[in-house]
């Protein structure tokens, strides 16, 4: 049987804006191991601050885990412009190598310098053309994927849903449609990553 490997998990670094996560990034881990995962993508929310201590943990655990992977990657938020009242969707990205991270520094940084308040909270949101222009350096050396149900992908799956349950096929293919968008969107920039 295949390992599991998680791809989205978040610790207290996660709490930059918001309450968040307790895990501590060492915890996370040794209940990864224990759990018997093939690895652990650490992914915190617009944050790349246990990346440091991870590294540091993943030396110290090689030697009687070689064959545990840990991964660094980020929780984003994707949006098409930075203005007030928008859902500011979630999506994630895995550093496949050190380019890759650097593409998540390049990015988080440029998210933090844009950082604005809207609704009581700060928002760091990267726009999905600052995702383009940075991915186009980096091709190939980040994996994304839509996240969670915070994700647009299943925002738009969700809609649909619910409208072909109404019988409303008009905005059923609308969602589609934006759904299709949103699908080619990644795999212009990311490929099968």
């Amino acid at each position: 049987m295949e390992k599991y490997f998680g791809i989205h998990n978040h610790t207290h670094y996660s709490n930059i804006r918001l309450l968040d996560s307790i895990n501590k990034p060492k915890d996370l881990i040794d209940t990864a191991i224990k759990l018997g995962l093939s690895g652990i993508a650490i992914t915190d929310h617009e944050c790349l601050s246990a990346h440091m201590e991870v590294n540091q943990y993943a030396k110290k655990i090689k030697e009687k885990y070689p064959d545990f992977k840990i991964a660094l990657g980020n929780e984003i938020y994707l949006v098409d412009e930075r203005k007030p009242g928008q859902k500011y969707f979630h999506f994630i990205l895995i550093a496949k190598d050190a380019l890759g991270h650097k593409a998540l520094r390049e990015l988080s940084s440029i998210a933090w310098y844009n950082i604005y308040t809207d609704r009581n909270m700060e928002r760091v949101p990267t726009t999905k053309q600052e995702l383009v222009d940075i991915m186009k350096k980096y091709k190939g050396h980040v994996i994304a994927t839509s996240a969670c149900l915070g994700g647009e992908l299943s925002s738009l799956a969700y809609n649909m849903s619910i409208a072909e349950e109404k019988e409303d096929i008009e905005n059923a293919q609308i969602f589609y449609n934006k759904i299709i968008d949103f699908v080619k969107y990644c795999l212009d920039i990311f490929g099968s990553d």
